[in-house]
Formats: C-alpha cells, structure tokens, sequence
C-alpha cells in the first residue's frame, strides 16, 4: 500500500536536517605562502622546516605553497615575484629568513601593509634577524634577534633549557602545561635601539646588523620565556639568573595576526618532535584564524 503523505514528510524532514550539515561543515582551507631566503646563514632545517609544514597543513586547514628560497645564493636572493597581487593570492606569510633580504622601498611596505590590512604573518627561528633595515617589519613581527644564549657546543652536548609557559590556553602552547623543557637555540632581542656614539651595542651576533626596534613586552604577547630561576646555568654565562628572556609570541598589528617562535634551530624538531609541531601548527592556526 502505497503512502501518499510519506514523501512530504521525507522533505520536511530534510529541509530540517540542513541546518545541523551547514553548521558542521569545515571552515575554508587558508592559503600560506613559505618563505626561506637567506641572506645569512642557511640553516639545514630550511628544507625539513618546508616539507613538515607542507604536510602540517593538509590535516592543519591551511595549503602551503614553497618556492625553495634556502637553495638560492645568499649574494643573489631573487625576490622579485613579491608583487601586490602575488601576495593577494594568499591568507598568510610564514618565513623562516635572514638578513637584510633585497625587497625594494614598495615590497617592504607591502608586507607590512598586508599584515596590518588583515593578513597572517608567522615567524620561525631566524624569521628575527630579517629587514633590520626596516623597522616598521620589526614593529609587526615583534623584535630583532640580539644574540644566541646557547653556544652551539652546548646544544651538541644535549644541555636542556626549560621553558615557561606563560599562556596555557593558546593554540600554540595549550598542549604543553606549565613548563616545556627543551634543547634548543634561544635568543635574546635588542632591547634599545642602536647608538652611533656606542657604535658596538645593540647589533646583531650574526651579521652585526644595527637594531632600530627595540623589543618591549608591552608591543608583544609573551606565549613563552626562559625559566631562567630554575634551569642549571652551569657554564653558560651567556644567561642571566631572573633576566626575562621571551622565546615566543603574538602581535596584534592592524588587522592581522602575528606568531613568532624562535623554536626551529634542529632539523629533527621539524621530522621528529610532536610537541614542537602542535606548537608551530597550533601558532600558524591562530595567526590564519582557523582557531583561538
């Protein structure tokens, strides 16, 4: 017997349903464009840095377009492709890059007009040791690396530095608790700007480049620092005991977001470590706002 009402019903019944698929439905996968020029010094985690964040982002929500810019030569960086409706392309730029990178006046101020009209900026490692001669990049991107606080014998030797979380509900450090101990490259930034009558402070230890942003807590939000009160300082005169020494954190600037992590020195960080890839995932998230 057939039911002549059954059909209506199915529909409404549909109709109703669309709602709870709609609402349930993935965001929008974002656009990251990956940047690794050194002007430098080339790190040997450029190349795991590109390929783990490529992969990061097919599960992460993001697509990451590379260029290789770490296989170029130092002396002779093309950056010519960064052009206003290159740029347009995507939601965010992520860089892990050196020095004193050959952008003209108009490609330095796109890109922190970009950031500030509302795009994604993200920082790993040496990300702060690049445009030392544009400081409006260094108020968008947080700081400017002074000195390494790990002499790199120490790193070798496995010398494990403990780092407090400041903020424990952010997508980049929710996973970690209190503390992350950790053996890695950290940095210390200028904290004063450059001084032609003190003409050998506040430059860079690599390039010795003169800083003209200051870094100050009040610019950034701090994610992670040193816990300089409770790890062994033994030979590493570098370090002072209770100095604040930030190691991560995000910036508001215009309508965009900012991350920074001066985690990323070690290859094996970016092919092997979990916790650093939810920190650097959970970060890149954040700044394209597909969390927090």
């Amino acid at each position: 017997m057939k039911h002549p009402l059954r059909l209506p019903f199915v529909l409404v019944a549909l109709v109703l349903a669309l709602p709870i698929v709609v609402g349930t439905q993935a965001p929008p996968r974002k656009k990251l464009l990956f940047l690794t020029h050194a002007a430098l010094y080339k790190h040997t985690s450029l190349a795991p840095a590109e390929k783990s964040v490529t992969e990061w982002g097919k599960t992460g929500g993001f697509d990451v377009t590379t260029v290789e810019g770490y296989k170029q030569d130092s002396n002779n960086l093309d950056l010519s492709f960064l052009t206003p409706e290159y740029l347009t392309q995507y939601d965010g730029l992520m860089l892990m890059t050196n020095g004193n990178l050959p952008l003209t006046d108009a490609q330095k101020k796109l890109l922190v007009d970009y950031v500030k009209g509302g795009k994604a900026l993200i920082g790993t490692h040496c990300a702060t040791l690049t445009l030392y001669d544009y400081p409006e990049f260094g108020e968008i991107l947080g700081g400017y690396y002074l000195r390494s606080l790990v002499p790199m014998n120490l790193m070798a030797q496995g010398r494990i530095g403990l780092l407090k979380v400041e903020d424990q509900n952010h997508p980049a450090t929710k996973m970690l608790g209190s503390t992350w101990p950790l053996d890695e490259e950290f940095y210390e930034f200028g904290h004063a700007v450059w001084d032609a009558s003190k003409p050998t402070e506040n430059i860079s230890q690599v390039g010795r480049l003169h800083i003209l942003m200051p870094f100050s807590r009040s610019r950034v939000h701090v994610l992670l620092s040193l816990d300089t009160e409770r790890m062994d300082l033994t030979g590493l005169q570098t370090i002072t005991r209770g100095a604040d020494y930030p190691q991560s954190w995000t910036v508001n600037a215009g309508r965009g977001r900012t991350f920074y992590t001066t985690l990323g020195h070690r290859d094996d960080l970016w092919t092997n470590d979990p916790v650093f890839r939810a920190h650097v995932t959970g970060g890149i998230r954040w700044a394209l706002g597909l969390e927090g």
